[in-house]
């Protein structure tokens, strides 16, 4: 899943988590809203899902409306700083909202760029964390090495998470209050168990809960139209 910082279009982010036996359709519901990023639906059937928006309080009422429930709980995303985004840089995250990890000679097809161009703005995008890419992951199906995503709330650095759990990768994290999604690795099922007790007994740390989607969805509809509001605004700059 293609993943945007949402300043880029001048909104901010935040996480809302409801509470209920939601399914399938009602995740498919919620995606649909105006500002939804991604819905994951939960094995216990909470929904949790992200927003891009310019009005948080509003955008919570919206939601409040489709599902019959207010969030039992919100996290703020910071706000993050970018690098100045040309009409180049928003054309190669267009060609990347459906396959993030296209091969790059399609991604050179797709936009008409040339590869060297490509890989400046690229590398840059990646670099500033103005783009990334995220795994959609379901449940803990296969044997052997485990690859599984955490939700961790307080105060506790990537450093002292790591230390735990060894290979460690923060996915996305709020600020108010603080929450870290985290994605981690271990060989079965009784070492993940084990390292989030370990993890639970940290200072700072308020719970940690293994996270695990029965399934994910994303709005490529809702990129798209941003990425296209971007480019009209730019293109018309150009004209002024």
């Amino acid at each position: 899943m293609l993943t945007i910082n949402p300043s880029v279009f001048g909104r901010v982010g935040v996480v809302l988590a409801f509470r209920g036996g939601f399914n399938l359709k009602s995740a498919q519901v919620a995606v649909a809203a105006p500002d939804v990023s991604w819905v994951r639906l939960k094995l216990d059937g909470q929904l949790f899902m992200r927003l891009w928006t310019r009005d948080v309080d509003r955008s919570i009422d919206h939601m409040t409306k489709i599902l019959g429930v207010r969030p039992s709980g919100r996290a703020l995303t910071p706000h993050m700083r970018h690098a100045p985004i040309s009409i180049t840089d928003l054309s190669i995250m267009n060609a990347l909202v459906d396959n993030p990890i296209m091969p790059f000679d399609e991604l050179v097809n797709s936009t008409g760029l040339s590869p060297k161009t490509i890989r400046k703005h690229l590398n840059t995008l990646l670099q500033t964390k103005t783009i990334s890419i995220e795994p959609i992951l379901g449940a803990l199906t296969d044997s052997g090495e485990l690859v599984y995503p955490l939700v961790i709330a307080g105060r506790v650095s990537m450093d002292e998470v790591r230390r735990i759990s060894g290979e460690a990768e923060q996915l996305h994290y709020a600020v108010d209050p603080p929450v870290k999604h985290v994605l981690c690795r271990a060989s079965s099922l009784p070492e993940v168990l084990s390292k989030i007790r370990m993890l639970e007994n940290v200072h700072g740390v308020e719970f940690v809960t293994l996270s695990l989607d029965r399934e994910m969805l994303f709005s490529t509809d809702l990129r798209r139209s941003l990425i296209r509001e971007e480019i009209s605004k730019l293109e018309k700059d150009r004209m002024t």
